[in-house]
């Protein structure tokens, strides 16, 4: 952590500033390693771990996404898959400019950073947070940029000043908490006044009949996600060679071969995937859809009506990479 982010953080519990207290520096920058935060009122203090501020005590209902984004920490970042999937979304979702230097911008939920990554190549200063360990991984990937604030919080408790954010997004995040609209909310105080929200999650299915995964979940997220990854390692590369297989057969085989409910075997000539990296990336998928402890897809008029009763204003609301995609501006 850089000493100069510690003024824009502030007490879960009251809202005061928070004071450093520093244990040890990092070697090689001074950046602050091992410290604590504590409150100037009540005197609550919240430790620096690993050269980030911890503001919870556990992982909660996240836990399944700690362990999911400290095994594939890589498999989602652009810059090590040589591909602009993230940036893609990123931009496309935000309608924001490729140059925002001066700006301040928070990230709700970073996962392993694919997102803080291309929030950072814009130039400029990131806050990004998690309420699981996933935090390891991002720092791992973007800890070294000195525009970056990465710690361990709740999105329902923001450790952080109100009114200070040129720009907020949540991508991918809202439908895993456990009440979905107070998570939007809690966001709504960060941003500054003319500042812009950005968010993004699980459309709700209205026919008949739900998703496959929805048939699923009840009979693996119990599991828990050591389990469900050690079955979908032992399922899925077998399917994958057995569509493979079938494909190659005449006439038939390429019927037979779309029933196995693992999406495509190639994605070239967009994406020139191995075999090996794609059927990481199914696994991968698979984990997301079947672990995770809630996944609350919501409705195109839920959203808006989160946006009027937060008072946003110049609301965009429509479907995108992750279901529904939101925009507005704080007046």
């Amino acid at each position: 952590m850089d000493v100069k982010f510690t003024e824009w953080f502030a007490c879960t519990q009251c809202g005061s500033p928070l004071r450093l207290e520093v244990t040890s520096s990092a070697r090689n920058n001074g950046t602050i390693a091992e410290g604590k935060l504590v409150c100037t009122s009540c005197t609550r203090s919240f430790p620096i771990v690993r050269s980030m501020p911890r503001f919870v005590p556990s992982e909660e209902y996240a836990q399944t996404f700690g362990y999911q984004w400290n095994r594939f920490d890589k498999l989602q970042l652009d810059r090590h898959m040589g591909n602009d999937l993230s940036r893609e979304r990123f931009f496309v979702t935000t309608q924001w400019p490729s140059r925002m230097e001066g700006q301040r911008i928070l990230e709700a939920g970073c996962g392993m950073g694919r997102f803080t990554q291309i929030a950072l190549e814009t130039g400029a200063e990131v806050f990004s947070f998690d309420l699981s360990n996933a935090v390891e991984a991002n720092f791992k990937n973007n800890g070294d940029s000195s525009r970056v604030n990465i710690f361990q919080a709740s999105i329902y408790e923001i450790p952080l000043r109100r009114e200070s954010f040129d720009k907020v997004y949540c991508m991918g995040v809202l439908q895993h908490c456990p009440d979905v609209r107070k998570a939007f909310m809690s966001l709504v105080p960060c941003i500054r006044p003319g500042g812009e929200i950005v968010i993004d999650c699980y459309q709700r299915h209205t026919g008949l009949f739900p998703p496959l995964k929805y048939w699923a979940r009840p009979w693996l997220t119990w599991m828990g996600p050591q389990r469900v990854h050690k079955v979908l390692i032992w399922v899925i590369p077998p399917a994958f060679e057995l569509k493979k297989a079938l494909y190659k057969v005449p006439l038939i085989g390429k019927l037979i071969g779309n029933l196995i409910p693992i999406g495509p075997i190639s994605h070239k000539p967009k994406l020139d995937f191995t075999d090996e990296e794609l059927k990481q990336v199914k696994i991968l998928s698979a984990l997301d859809m079947f672990s995770p402890e809630h996944d609350h897809p919501q409705t195109i008029e839920t959203v808006r009506q989160w946006f009027a009763d937060a008072g946003l204003v110049d609301v965009y609301i429509g479907t995108g990479f992750n279901g529904i995609n939101a925009r507005g501006r704080k007046p």
